[in-house]
């Protein structure tokens, strides 16, 4: 039984309505010429693809990298060694080379201070002092110590939802625990006057507690 053959030819595909080119790979049969898609080929193709508009449309803008950069404020040597990459590969990417998908994915990641914190914490010692001096100082990496302990909420919050909340902290000159912790106090109290509001006792009537009698309550309970 002859062995078939493995070509590769470029192919176009629209995804999210652009159309992208891509290499795939096709077997053929030597004897009929037919050209099929072997087990695996398929899924290969589909990622060739996947990976072809990723490269074009998700991969971070040259100044975007500068501008994340420069928020923790790293050296491109610092960066690429605390993203677990070389100082020539950080270089490239801001000259306007494409990452790699591990790459680009840890860049996205680096976003997020909480994450940048865990893994400059991970690979601090492969800087200069002064580096990490620069670092630690930075907006960004402050910003990963205002939400320490509270990085699981903090993935849930938007940018803009965040902000609020630290403007808010800062308004009232608290850490952003405290204000969390007020939000959730507020919200707590909310939702217990509405309770007792709609309440009904043995006697079948909706009987109505107002607020003043739950906030005087509440204020007893604090001070005891």
């Amino acid at each position: 039984m002859r062995e078939v053959e493995v070509i590769q030819r470029e192919e176009k595909v629209t995804i999210k309505g652009r159309e992208i080119a891509f290499v795939a790979r096709f077997s053929r049969c030597p004897t009929c010429g037919e050209e099929f898609e072997a087990p695996g080929q398929l899924d290969a193709n589909l990622d060739s693809a996947r990976e072809a508009y990723a490269s074009l449309y998700e991969s971070p803008a040259p100044e975007a990298l500068v501008a994340l950069r420069s928020r923790y404020g790293a050296s491109q040597k610092a960066f690429g060694s605390i993203l677990g990459f070389g100082e020539l590969t950080m270089n490239s990417y801001e000259k306007g080379a494409v990452p790699d998908p591990t790459n680009r994915l840890l860049l996205k990641l680096a976003h997020d201070p909480g994450i940048f914190r865990a893994m400059y914490e991970l690979n601090k010692g492969k800087i200069g002092a002064i580096q990490r001096q620069r670092i630690e100082a930075s907006e960004g990496f402050i910003a990963a110590l205002h939400w320490s302990g509270l990085e699981a909420l903090a993935s849930l919050l938007t940018g803009l939802q965040k902000e609020k909340i630290e403007s808010c902290a800062a308004l009232v000159a608290c850490s952003i625990p405290e204000q969390v912790a007020a939000y959730v106090r507020a919200a707590s109290f909310q939702d217990y006057s509405k309770l007792m509001t709609k309440a009904t006792w043995s006697t079948g009537v909706s009987t109505g507690i107002p607020a003043t009698s739950v906030t005087t309550a509440l204020a007893f309970e604090a001070a005891s």
